[in-house]
């Protein structure tokens, strides 16, 4: 059974191509791939993400309580900055990717929705004596992505006042002609872009706003094919398709972005770092340049020698290099750039390279 966003049904006038992706039915393509990824590049895409559930924490140890759990330093964050962050397995496997949003008397958590009970659970067996309380907003809030190199520009003249956010995660309330809205420094395609977030029931009337207010900066509907486009090039690994439970931190080459070298621990901190010290891991997330014009399929094996080194999470055709690409698991001894490899789809034999992410660098 697919989950539709909160918004389906409702994202356009013309009519959108609706298609699954992952758990999703998620609206697909509005006009034309070629306008929306353009639009990604040039002005503003608004898209619809709400596949994302906010988690509230409340209570006088919730910084020191998340601190002691998740991956990044939750306790250097002051009201209105935020954070990339994981929650592992104490043996370093990637339960949920989140962002860390702090507020004065309380602190948010970001993830996809399907996470959002698994994280609660596993927080709520860690409270023991500590002060803490959590709440799932499941489905209560929608979030709405503004994408591309205009977007500050744009959410400044909308919320007539400076929006800066210069840091992933830093955040703030504004009001949309009154309508009240916080704002999160986050990027799904590698470049500029936001986060709003607004209550689920006040979501059509902001979305219908965005699009007539942003259309003189160049704002345009955004669908996931384009989406899904872009964030390959920049080699961002969404979890649910290229990151699960089964992947130690290490392997998603995430640990940059959401952990911190310096806190000390936190949930499977002691495999990561024996990992760090003692050797590589296993395998990991890899970029692929395959040749020709046939595009993989997320599960296509990935051969070297006739041998199986790996697996296809994502692929697409890619605008900017003229070419397919992909991301994928590949094992250790073949995961270095430069390393020739076989994508095997269907009968079919696909001669690959291996690369380093982002394929694309962001604009």
């Amino acid at each position: 059974m697919v989950i539709p966003l909160l918004l389906h049904g409702k994202h356009a006038n013309p009519p959108v191509t609706y298609q699954p992706f992952g758990p999703w039915i998620v609206p697909w393509q509005f006009h034309s791939f070629e306008e929306e990824y353009r639009t990604l590049g040039t002005g503003v895409g608004l898209i619809d993400y709400s596949t994302q559930a906010l988690i509230e924490v409340q209570g006088p140890d919730r910084v020191s309580f998340l601190h002691s759990l998740l991956t990044h330093d939750i306790k250097r964050l002051t009201p209105g900055e935020g954070c990339r962050a994981a929650l592992l397995t104490d043996t370093a496997k990637m339960l949920a990717d989140l962002l860390v949003l702090a507020d004065s008397d309380h602190h948010w958590l970001l993830c996809d929705l399907t996470r959002a009970s698994m994280v609660v659970e596993t927080l709520d067996r860690y409270v023991l004596s500590a002060q803490v309380t959590q709440i799932n907003h499941e489905r209560a809030w929608a979030v709405i992505a503004l994408q591309g190199p205009r977007t500050i520009e744009l959410a400044t003249q909308l919320c007539q006042t400076v929006v800066s956010l210069p840091h992933v995660g830093d955040h703030g309330m504004y009001a949309l002609e009154g309508l009240p809205i916080r704002l999160v420094r986050h990027t799904l395609t590698g470049g500029v872009g936001l986060l709003c977030l607004v209550k689920a029931a006040q979501a059509e009337g902001a979305w219908e706003l965005l699009q007539r207010r942003g259309r003189s900066f160049g704002l345009r509907l955004v669908g996931w094919d384009a989406l899904n486009t872009a964030r390959i090039e920049a080699g961002i690994p969404w979890y649910g398709v290229d990151v699960s439970e089964a992947n130690l931190l290490p392997e998603t080459g995430l640990e940059a972005m959401v952990a911190s070298e310096t806190k000390g621990c936190y949930l499977g901190q002691e495999i990561v770092a024996r990992m760090q010290t003692y050797g590589s891991a296993n395998k990991k997330l890899m970029g692929l340049l395959l040749d020709g014009r046939q595009l993989a399929e997320p599960g296509d094996a990935i051969t070297r020698d006739g041998q199986p080194v790996g697996t296809i999470t994502s692929a697409c055709d890619s605008p900017a290099l003229h070419r397919p690409i992909a991301m994928g698991y590949v094992k250790r001894g073949s995961y270095k750039p430069g390393t020739a490899v076989e994508v095997i789809r269907g009968n079919t034999r696909i001669a690959a390279t291996v690369a380093t992410r982002p394929l694309v660098a962001p604009k």
